[in-house]
């Protein structure tokens, strides 16, 4: 089906990934190389989900829209999507991905950003202050992600943004700022804390190199417009919570459900992103970011959580919460086996949601990872397909695509985990 959509083919041309549920070289193709990526599932994932259905979907649905791989892919189909993001950073990213630009000299409007920008006076103190203590030199503790010179003119192009009557310009320009932050940064992502780079207090990072980084990315960004400059299909972009938006969602709508939820491995992706979301202000008091969380997931322990009360009625994963609270000793933080408990009951939710969206030919298709603490594997495919039987769906296919190593948190015995592609329909089809 694919194999015949020239402009698909134009796009993956000369790319390879080592596992379609893995981002590694994504960030080498058009669009996908706006923002650079952790973790989410490849554009050749989404393919082989679409030839393996008995039918093409008109309209898809992805619930966690991170990178917006899957409404790049609808769009270069012609297939219709919807996609849920609860992180504003990465819904603008997404909406970035999928705008018309057709009207606009990007570059000329670019310079104008960049003339403007120098004109901003930028108060340090206020800046400061709305930011937290380890953002701005001298930091905390001698410790501080940006310099002054860089932080101010990253301040002084933010504000310039603003300015940019045009939204999809401004959202563009924002993105692509936001895109070159850790680059212009003393810190790297690695898993999901910040670690400094090497030699990070003699490295100065003038104005001059910030407005470069800028000006690289928005090239790029104009070099993948230009090549791709038609978006095909009707693209939705819905903010919040997943768990709240797919109640408003209409009924039969989505003939596939696509999408690769954080997995119970006490990441707090929210954390991930908070350099972005700090410098973009996108926060501008600590609430926000503790609000932002209590909207996601709970695959951490980094907030306190209301104690989850469902009966889910899957048996792999009571016998899994007796084995962690049986060693909670050994377990980093007691909270672990309520986490793991309330990730599943927030799946559950997920998953009657979707149902209720699905037309009765309709399909889910669910990436997921295992994980495990203190020796003990949660086994994430078999809780869910337990689940999935209690919504009346069964399971088409499960496989897995890839074998992950473990963090050290994580590790205690068990080095390797898998992560799960999981295909459901309703039992009546």
């Amino acid at each position: 089906m694919l194999a015949e959509n020239r402009e698909f083919n134009d796009w993956v041309n000369g790319w390879t990934t080592p596992a379609p549920s893995t981002y590694q070289r994504s960030d080498s193709l058009a669009f996908q190389r706006w923002f650079k990526f952790k973790e989410a599932f490849s554009p050749s994932l989404v393919k082989d989900v679409i030839e393996s259905l008995p039918q093409r979907p008109v309209r898809i649905l992805d619930c966690f829209g991170g990178s917006g791989t899957t409404a790049v892919v609808a769009a270069m189909l012609g297939i219709d999507s919807t996609l849920i993001e609860v992180n504003p950073f990465l819904a603008d990213l997404i909406e970035a991905k999928l705008g018309s630009y057709e009207d606009f000299d990007i570059p000329t409007e670019a310079l104008a950003v960049l003339a403007a920008s120098e004109q901003v006076l930028v108060p340090v103190e206020k800046l400061r202050g709305r930011l937290p203590p380890t953002f701005l030199e001298p930091g905390k503790k001698e410790r501080w992600i940006f310099g002054k010179e860089a932080a101010v003119a990253i301040e002084q192009l933010r504000t310039a943004i603003l300015d940019v009557q045009a939204l999809a310009l401004q959202r563009l320009f924002r993105v692509a700022l936001g895109s070159v932050l850790i680059d212009a940064s003393n810190v790297r992502i690695d898993g999901k804390a910040r670690r400094y780079k090497t030699n990070w207090k003699t490295r100065r990072i003038e104005a001059t190199a910030i407005r470069q980084l800028f000006v690289d990315m928005v090239a790029r960004m104009v070099e993948d417009i230009a090549r791709f400059p038609s978006k095909n299909g009707d693209n939705e972009i819905l903010r919040g919570d997943s768990r709240e938006v797919l109640k408003s969602l209409p009924a039969k709508t989505i003939d596939l459900a696509i999408f690769s939820p954080p997995y119970p491995n006490s990441f707090d992706y929210t954390d991930i992103y908070n350099v972005e979301l700090w410098m973009l202000g996108y926060f501008d008091v600590a609430a926000d970011n503790t609000k932002l969380r209590l909207q996601t997931l709970r695959s951490h322990v980094q907030v306190k959580w209301e104690s989850p009360i469902s009966l889910l009625g899957s048996k792999t994963l009571d016998s899994t919460l007796e084995l962690l609270r049986a060693k909670a000793s050994q377990l980093w933080d007691k909270r672990l086996p309520e986490m793991v408990f309330a990730y599943f009951c927030d799946l559950d939710e997920i998953v009657r949601g979707i149902v209720k969206t699905l037309n009765s030919d309709g399909h889910i298709a669910i990436i997921v990872g295992n994980s495990a603490y203190a020796g003990i594997t949660v086994d994430s495919s078999e809780i869910l397909k337990e689940i999935a039987h209690h919504h009346g769906l069964i399971v088409k296919k499960c496989e897995s695509v890839r074998v992950m190593r473990t963090s050290s948190q994580q590790t205690a015995g068990t080095k390797e985990l898998d992560e799960w592609l999981i295909l459901l329909a309703f039992a009546v089809h």
